[in-house]
């Protein structure tokens, strides 16, 4: 995202304190708590929100949040922000993302498509440090795919 516009410093350090407060929750298994931590960091960024800095990642990060929690149409919320934040390009971090939310809803098809054209593109790359069981997901169902005839 170009342009993007700064937080007043006085701001920028109530979204990381409600962002701290918010990881000690989830440590602790407070969801309800780190969930309404996590969206006071994301109110604290004014409108027009998508123009501010950290807008991005705060997406990204609740998407996750709630693709964790096991709340899958909060995180289909969230990486449409995700998406749009990060402009009209496809960005590789934020399509794996998309892949591990389908993936979470069961919906492997559109998992693999997503983590094909990643793989296509960066091979094993956007896997690393990730769960392993994305990759061996991906690389089984590859193989399969690799060895139907063609009709």
């Amino acid at each position: 995202m170009s342009d993007v516009i700064s937080l007043p410093p006085d701001i920028e350090e109530k979204l990381y304190a409600h962002g701290a407060l918010g990881r000690e929750a989830m440590e602790a298994g407070d969801i309800a708590a780190a969930e309404a931590h996590f969206l006071d960091a994301w109110a604290c960024i004014p409108d027009p929100k998508l123009g501010h800095d950290h807008a991005a990642s705060m997406a990204v990060a609740l998407t996750g949040f709630y693709r964790d929690a096991g709340r899958i149409d909060q995180a289909g919320k969230w990486l449409a922000i995700a998406r749009e934040a990060y402009g009209p390009d496809p960005d590789p971090d934020t399509e794996f993302l998309a892949a591990t939310v389908h993936f979470a809803a069961g919906e492997e098809d559109e998992a693999f498509d997503i983590f094909d054209a990643l793989y296509r593109q960066y091979r094993k790359r956007p896997f690393q440090e990730e769960d392993p069981r994305y990759l061996d997901f991906y690389l089984v169902r590859a193989a399969r795919r690799k060895s139907r005839p063609v009709a």
